[in-house]
């Protein structure tokens, strides 16, 4: 079942939205994929925090030297933590 939702868009918002759309074809196209791939990264952002959560939950919290050692993987990847 289809629904209709309205949106306004100040000008910072219009000008993402035509950036997307020259990549998607349509603005309803863009959006309908910035919504989705957006909820994906949510998705997957709270299953690393509730993996996280279990593994401390059974192991115990996570200690400084392999917090220092995730921190120089994502270093040499170019993640932005």
């Amino acid at each position: 079942m289809a629904h209709k939702t309205t949106i306004d868009f100040d000008d910072e918002m219009e000008a993402a939205l035509a950036e997307l759309a020259a990549i998607d074809g349509t603005k309803k196209l863009a959006i309908k994929r910035s919504l989705l791939a957006e909820v994906k990264r949510r998705r997957r952002s709270q299953a690393m925090l509730d993996l996280i959560a279990s593994w401390e939950a059974a192991e115990g919290p996570i200690d400084r030297e392999h917090l220092e050692w995730a921190d120089e993987i994502l270093n040499r990847q170019g993640v932005s933590h």
